[in-house]
């Protein structure tokens, strides 16, 4: 999801980062007090409307609900095992409903907005310290992405299973290093 910026010229894509984040949370948390199937509902079609708005293709709708479709299943059936077909169906429909109004609202966010302007938001409101945790967490993750597929292609280039399990202790010590040389920068420039 992070770092997943869809750049397209839209009203969305130019509404500033705080204005998206502050309707994001009040849509958020709306639908945690009133968590009933009309209004989330009509979130889920407001949330899914917008993805036009901004000039996504519906290839960007499906990403941005598929992760949370997996967990919508296995929350519904934990609720329908528990409490049987009809309590559990309308117990779930809370639950399940903020899960994908709130997955479809944050890709929305993301999609929409640039990972640099969320991390100066976060400067702003938390300070620079933040801003730079979030600019750097950011950053890390194409680069752990980039690491495991290197051990994996390496292992593979020796003719072994590259699995994640295999790979792991390689991909941390790769990690471990790279968090090092980052540190002695960062305390190299009294940060």
């Amino acid at each position: 999801m992070i770092g997943s910026y869809v750049p397209r010229e839209s009203s969305l894509h130019r509404t500033p980062a705080a204005v998206k984040l502050v309707a994001m949370l009040v849509l958020v948390t709306f639908l945690a007090v009133v968590p009933r199937p009309i209004p989330l509902a009509v979130a889920a079609c407001v949330v899914a409307a917008l993805f036009p708005v901004a000039r996504l293709r519906p290839v960007h709708l499906w990403r941005a609900l598929r992760p949370a479709l997996l967990f919508a299943v296995v929350l519904t059936a934990f609720y329908l095992i528990s409490q049987g077909v009809s309590d559990g169906a309308r117990a779930a429909v809370g639950p399940v409903g903020q899960l994908v109004v709130g997955v479809l609202a944050g890709n929305l966010l993301i999609f929409t907005t640039r990972a640099s302007d969320l991390a100066a938001l976060a400067g702003r409101v938390l300070g620079w310290r933040v801003e730079l945790l979030v600019a750097l967490t950011i950053r890390s993750i194409p680069t752990v992405i980039a690491v495991v597929r290197q051990s994996r292609e390496a292992a593979w280039a020796r003719g072994q299973r590259a699995s994640l399990v295999r790979v792991l202790p390689t991909v941390l010590v790769r990690l471990i290093r790279d968090a090092d040389l980052l540190g002695e920068a960062l305390a190299a420039r009294g940060l």
